[in-house]
């Protein structure tokens, strides 16, 4: 099979059956109650109406359908094929959560509505987690069918049971949206990332994901290590993600903006499904998980780079997904500033461990935002959007050289974004710190650069992949070299081109880390050569 993305995740080849001839649709039909009307209107009514700037948008629906017990089975050309057709009334999309996820190789499962516009899969033994669960973004409508196949002829497939349906009150998933929430619907001021004013912003988008709960909306960055070693680390909020189980139960989706400023064609076709929760704060709103799967190479994502030196910082922007929509840029041209409270259900963190954004300069930020990397001048990540006030003001004129309606920034006021510096280690437990995980080795760099997917390809492929430590990777002036396991007295170090000939070379007396100056070279791709009394260890630099 050849692994391919239909309809936003990770899939692995086929095609479901879709013949409906050959069910009984008194076996395979499920119709769940309506959901209670004002339940939903409450909730419409509260999803845009909060400090914290997390979207709700589903209701999370307990069922308990499998295989062995529910459906029916057929047999069509040697292949056994299950099926289960699920209806939540009023639903605009459904997700599903299979809280038993465990098949086994020659099984296959389908996720799609009953036109089969919209078909998620295969799932197969590939998609299979440590933690036994898979879930599926949202198709639209209120109608979803599962569909199993296997070909072992005794109708062996491993293990799979439906747990939960995440029912969309609100339509961001939705065919086409009839109210305010999805594609093309956050407010009139925001800024498209592929606008005049995300020039500069091309490489660092790459880290920016939005994240889908059975029940949230939230944004995350994907972030760098000192080990430049491309672990797949996502920081987001706190309040969008602070159990293993929602951990384990999002989609991650990369690349979602528009192709050009203000054109409404943003794809959801590059996510990965699932992570694991490292670390997540109490008093501060940061949370850390690791992706299931390393991002494909094809989602050309990169590693953000950070900052949590204490201090100020002279501007900042944020990159983000409000209200579900393709993702925007939001600047502030003026100093952070420490805040002197904390409005509504913010007071549930530290006063001191946030930064305040008194009034964006270009752009806001609404739910569906929480979670939003802000960067400094340099592109540093330096906190974590926790919520706020901000919001569109009125239009109230027109700059005809930049081709902007001008809006006020009355109500554009008051974000707060917990900072890099508090969640870094201030509290020194390693599942509520971010130090132990993004300073894997130990070496005390308080800023570091971002990485790139080519870059990840390009180091550490060689001999003693896994021990010798080189960083940043990629570089520009110098960079460091550890070897942890060597306990020799002398190292020679020797630096080659691409074509072969030796550029730099140089015996070391002193222990492990050793900086070695590149300002004289060119950027390139250069061969490392440890040589020790003992060993002989290659490795690979990346110069800028």
């Amino acid at each position: 099979m050849v692994a391919l993305q239909l309809n936003a995740q990770v899939s692995y080849g086929g095609k479901p059956l879709m013949n409906d001839a050959d069910f009984n649709a008194a076996q395979v039909l499920y119709l769940l109650p309506p959901e209670e009307p004002l339940l939903v209107d409450g909730l419409r009514k509260a999803a845009h109406n909060k400090y914290k700037k997390a979207l709700d948008y589903a209701t999370e629906r307990a069922v308990d359908i499998s295989p062995e017990y529910n459906g029916e089975w057929v047999v069509n050309g040697g292949t056994h094929v299950w099926r289960a057709h699920l209806i939540s009334p009023e639903a605009y999309s459904l997700g599903v959560l299979f809280s038993d996820f465990a098949l086994e190789s020659g099984a296959r499962v389908f996720v799609y509505d009953p036109s089969g516009k919209h078909i998620k899969g295969a799932f197969t033994s590939e998609n299979n987690k440590e933690y036994g669960s898979l879930y599926v973004g949202h198709v639209p409508g209120e109608e979803m069918v599962i569909e199993l196949q296997t070909d072992d002829p005794g109708r062996s497939y491993g293990s799979l049971r439906i747990g939960l349906l995440s029912h969309a009150f609100l339509p961001v998933y939705a065919e086409k949206s009839t109210t305010n929430t999805g594609l093309g619907t956050s407010q009139d001021c925001e800024i498209d990332i592929n606008c005049l004013e995300g020039e500069e912003w091309q490489i660092i988008k790459r880290s920016v994901v939005h994240i889908s709960t059975t029940r949230l909306l939230c944004t995350g960055a994907l972030v760098n290590n000192t080990a430049y070693d491309g672990k797949p680390f996502v920081l987001t909020a706190e309040h969008c993600i602070n159990t293993k189980f929602y951990a384990e139960n999002s989609v991650f989706y990369f690349g979602y903006e528009n192709s050009e400023c203000y054109v409404d064609d943003g794809r959801r076709n590059q996510s990965v499904s699932g992570s694991s929760l490292i670390a997540t704060g109490d008093s501060i709103d940061f949370t850390l998980v690791k992706l299931s799967k390393i991002p494909p190479g094809e989602y050309n994502v990169y590693y953000a780079g950070w900052d949590v030196r204490k201090q100020g910082h002279q501007g900042a922007v944020t990159l983000h997904h409000p209200n579900g929509d393709a993702m925007k840029i939001t600047v502030e041209m003026n100093p952070t500033i420490e805040p002197t409270s904390l409005p509504g259900d913010l007071n549930d963190y530290l006063l001191k461990s946030n930064y305040r954004i008194a009034k964006w300069d270009i752009g806001t930020t609404e739910g569906g935002s929480s979670g939003s990397p802000l960067f400094n001048s340099s592109k540093k990540l330096i906190g974590i959007l926790s919520g706020g006030l901000a919001s569109c003001g009125d239009s109230i004129g027109y700059n005809a050289g930049t081709n902007r309606v001008i809006f006020s920034l009355s109500g554009n006021e008051n974000d707060y974004f917990a900072k890099m510096y508090y969640a870094w280690d201030h509290i020194p437990l390693y599942n509520r710190q971010l130090k132990r995980w993004l300073d894997p080795i130990g070496v005390g760099q308080l800023v570091i650069g971002g990485l790139t997917s080519m870059t990840v390809e390009a180091k550490d492929r060689l001999a003693a992949e896994g021990i010798l430590q080189v960083y940043p990777n990629p570089a520009r002036e110098a960079f460091t070299i550890g070897l942890p396991e060597y306990t020799g007295k002398q190292i020679g170090i020797d630096l080659y081109d691409m074509t072969g000939r030796r550029v730099y070379s140089r015996f070391h007396t002193s222990v492990f880390p050793i900086r070695v100056d590149a300002v004289a070279l060119p950027a390139g791709i250069y061969m490392i050569r440890i040589s020790g009394a003992d060993r002989e260890i290659t490795g690979r630099v990346v110069l800028e």
